[in-house]
């Protein structure tokens, strides 16, 4: 991956998480935020420090973002998402390569199935210590 298409996250001494920007490919795309609420009151959610550096290197607001983890087919994958875009979720990464070459179609089905089922995609949010997602 180069630098300019991967977001990055640094959670304190441990190693730093890139992501492949796909926002080109699902583009302005925006899932409803109330699509949460079935992960949240399931208790689906572990609180991180950490530090974002978006595809041109600049620090972004981590507590804005959310990470969706969840499993397909076996494999683990984990979505960046920018929240609070007018009560919305966009996809803006994701964390395997495999997955950043799936059609905007697959990707947004995965994102949303795995928000309307979160049983069966092992999902599970992963938020800022001081996010503004609720």
């Amino acid at each position: 991956m180069s630098s300019k298409d991967t977001w990055k996250l640094q959670k304190d001494d441990s190693p730093i998480d890139e992501f492949t920007d796909i926002r080109r490919k699902v583009g302005n795309q925006v899932i409803r935020a109330y699509l949460l609420d079935t992960v949240v009151d399931r208790g689906s959610i572990d609180r991180v420090p950490g530090r974002l550096r978006g595809p041109k290197n600049e620090f972004k607001d981590f507590a804005k973002f959310l990470i969706l983890q969840l499993s397909v087919d076996g494999s683990s994958v984990r979505f960046l998402a920018e929240s609070g875009v007018y009560e919305n979720l966009r996809i803006v990464a994701v964390d395997s390569n495999d997955f950043a070459e799936r059609d905007s179609e697959d990707l947004i089905r995965i994102f949303t199935d795995a928000l309307d089922k979160p049983e069966q995609y092992n999902t599970k949010l992963v938020l800022s210590d001081d996010s503004k997602v609720r």
